[in-house]
């Protein structure tokens, strides 16, 4: 079968929900919103509508980003469900990142004695039915003790994980432990599955999974310096997968004395351009987390893919999502906490 049919259905898709994104003059006009209620009915001719419909006074901020991210897990499913099995698994990715925080919700939830109803609220089940494991997180939901959810999620992908966290968490008391191997397991399971695509489609993604990938270590090691954590810790972490940046330099970094010393070697990365010096070396790590924000969705609108029949089309398309999520995320919570409209543009991507 040719790349044209292979991609033909999930084009088509794309087309449909590209023009569902909301323009930038959209995004302009909600900031204008006095209130939650009437950002809501500014959303009312959007692809939101029908999810925020549902909501019941008072309007939440917590609500309202629940909304929005159900509207993009189902776009996602659709992504993985119309595009070709050779890259399926890659795209799936997407969807694990709100399974890991359904995992996270489970484990947090019973560790201080939530409901099962409670929890299950809490659960985005839209990825669980696609992912054709609603039994098991709802049986893992009902569990008494955490001890007991790690038990009921043991025949997953995330056994030997949750296994090998319970032991940590049984001398700690913190449920930590679980989101310190669950972000780690995401990047490594995002580099398997890149890895696993035919040769010619994994150039396509190379940027997407190369950044997120060495910036999610290159992050959680200035951070860990900043709160004086030894280096043994820091390296459970961090992804082993490495493509521009060497493991070399990354050991480097886990070696360093403290943050400056671990900066000094970010600054021989070409990823120092996403660092400035900021008042605190706190702010330094935030401004580079949004300036990689801007440049993947600088590079989501502006790489021009020569054929569209291709993993590339369906990532980009993907990123413009998420980042219209982050986007009116932050609307919400501007709205919400009566912030100055230039301080809610400044936060976005337009």
């Amino acid at each position: 079968m040719s790349q044209e049919q292979l991609y033909s259905n999930v084009l088509v898709k794309i087309g449909v929900e590209r023009s569902n994104l909301l323009s930038k003059e959209k995004l302009q006009r909600l900031t204008d919103s006095n209130s939650l209620t009437e950002l809501i009915t500014e959303l009312r001719t959007t692809i939101y509508a029908e999810k925020l419909s549902k909501l019941t006074t008072p309007y939440s901020t917590d609500d309202l980003e629940r909304a929005f991210r159900e509207t993009f897990i189902e776009v996602c499913i659709k992504m993985v469900k119309n595009s070709p099995l050779t890259v399926s698994a890659f795209l799936k990715i997407y969807l694990l990142k709100f399974e890991h925080e359904n995992i996270k919700t489970i484990l947090r939830a019973i560790s201080i004695g939530l409901p099962y109803d409670d929890i299950k609220n809490k659960l985005y089940m839209s990825v669980e039915k696609s992912l054709k494991r609603e039994e098991v997180f709802l049986k893992a939901a009902m569990a008494l003790q955490v001890k007991l959810a790690v038990e009921a999620l043991q025949h997953t992908i995330y056994g030997p994980l949750l296994s090998s966290g319970l032991q940590t968490y049984e001398e700690t008391g913190s449920t930590k432990c679980f989101d310190l191997l669950l972000d780690k397991m995401f990047y490594e399971e995002f580099g398997k599955t890149f890895h696993n695509m035919p040769k010619n489609e994994q150039h396509l993604a190379f940027y997407y999974v190369s950044t997120k990938t060495e910036m999610f270590n290159i992050l959680t090691i200035l951070r860990a310096k900043l709160l004086g954590y030894d280096s043994h810790w820091i390296r459970v972490a961090l992804s082993r997968d490495f493509y521009t940046v060497s493991e070399q330099t990354i050991e480097a970094m886990l070696m360093a004395e403290d943050f400056k010393s671990a900066m000094e070697v970010v600054e021989q990365t070409h990823y120092k351009k996403l660092f400035t010096k900021a008042e605190t070396p706190e702010k330094t790590v935030s401004d580079a987390e949004k300036a990689l924000k801007q440049e993947i969705f600088e590079h989501a609108q502006t790489t021009k893919i020569g054929d569209p029949f291709n993993v590339g089309s369906v990532m980009a398309f993907i990123m413009r999502k998420e980042i219209e999520l982050y986007n009116l995320t932050m609307i919400s919570l501007g709205t919400d906490y009566n912030w100055k409209k230039d301080d809610i543009l400044n936060r976005l991507f337009l």
